[in-house]
């Protein structure tokens, strides 16, 4: 039986769902604040969810595993578009660029935002195990040194990837949720500013606002829910940006943010990383929570991320985008509203 499980794709997210899949405890918080549902004397909670709605057990993370996932040897591979520095010369001031999974790049009138940017082979700890992409980057990496401002929705080996931050360094400054900072200080990173969901800064001359998600935290066997988690809002000469980073739905936190900081131009929602519904469903929404949270939100346009890239979890690599069009098409909604995009595909907003 182990013999064929190391042999078999679920080998890697074994390895991977070890390293973050199982809580066991958390330690003291040491940015308490009693008033503040969503902290806990020993780190964060989500206040939509039942206690036991956050925690999977030994059982339900081994069942999970057992599940068959695609296989990336017999994935179509596709060509891709990469967006490289001669295409940022000669792009607009204003735009968007999906790099795949949950990497984004914003221009804004030519300040260039970066959302949890992830280049490397794996989402893991070591670049030999864990999830292998199945597409490559669509960002060169030279365009790494470029960028002005990156936001990090949590940190999860698949949206806080190590060597990634080490080629974007100080050069940028470094937009986090609360608990990550002493993380970048290990790595020799001290361009850094951490928030909690609610607080508003002006960063390079942007207004950055941490907002709430519905998710969790977790990058070592022995911490969880240690750090926070968070999306993000940004807004530049009235234009403004929403980044939902991870998260899970629930009827109450998007409808605060669309009344409180939206509606908003543009965003980049989650729509991949579902299944199975019954481990997946507190903290990945699927296509039809999408859309919801796009109107909860109020954004005028939104593009799905967070899928096309790795294989984490058990629906066909195909299916988010699919069922994200039939959903628009119910409820009628134009589908140039909220698409999927292609990777390195300039997304203009002039």
């Amino acid at each position: 039986m182990y013999y064929s499980l190391i042999k078999s794709n679920l080998a890697p997210v074994i390895i991977f769902s070890v390293i973050i899949g199982i809580p066991q405890g958390r330690n003291l918080n040491p940015y308490y604040e009693p008033s503040k549902t969503h902290h806990t004397s020993r780190g964060f909670t989500n206040p939509y969810l039942d206690p036991d709605q956050e925690k999977k057990s030994l059982v339900d993370l081994i069942d999970m595993i057992m599940e068959d996932r695609p296989n990336i040897d017999q994935i179509e591979k596709k060509e891709i578009n990469v967006f490289t520095v001669n295409d940022l010369e000669n792009a607009p001031q204003w735009f968007a660029v999906w790099g795949g999974h949950s990497t984004l790049l914003l221009s804004l009138d030519g300040k260039l935002i970066l959302t949890d940017p992830i280049l490397s082979e794996y989402c893991s700890p070591v670049q030999f195990a864990g999830p292998k992409r199945y597409t490559p980057p669509a960002l060169d990496k030279n365009i790494l040194s470029m960028v002005d401002l990156v936001l990090i929705s949590h940190n999860h080996y698949d949206h806080l990837d190590y060597n990634t931050v080490m080629l974007v360094g100080n050069r940028a400054k470094w937009i986090v949720p609360l608990g990550l900072k002493p993380w970048f200080k290990e790595q020799g990173i001290f361009e850094v500013n951490e928030y909690d969901w609610w607080d508003e800064d002006l960063v390079e001359g942007l207004k950055i606002t941490c907002l709430p998600s519905q998710h969790w935290s977790k990058r070592t066997v022995l911490k969880e829910f240690d750090t926070l988690w968070a999306s993000w809002a940004v807004e530049y000469k009235k234009f403004k940006f929403w980044f939902a980073g991870d998260t899970g739905y629930n009827a109450y936190q998007f409808k605060e943010i669309g009344e409180k900081a939206g509606p908003f131009d543009f965003s980049a929602i989650p729509i991949g990383g579902y299944d199975p519904r019954w481990f997946m469903s507190n903290f990945h929404i699927n296509p039809r929570e999408a859309l919801e949270i796009h109107l909860d939100v109020k954004s005028k346009q939104s593009i799905g991320i967070h899928w096309g890239t790795f294989v984490l979890t058990t629906e066909p690599v195909d299916e988010p985008p699919r069922k994200l069009r039939q959903v628009m098409e119910e409820k009628g909604i134009n589908p140039k509203e909220f698409f999927a995009p292609v990777h390195g595909k300039i997304i203009s907003f002039d």
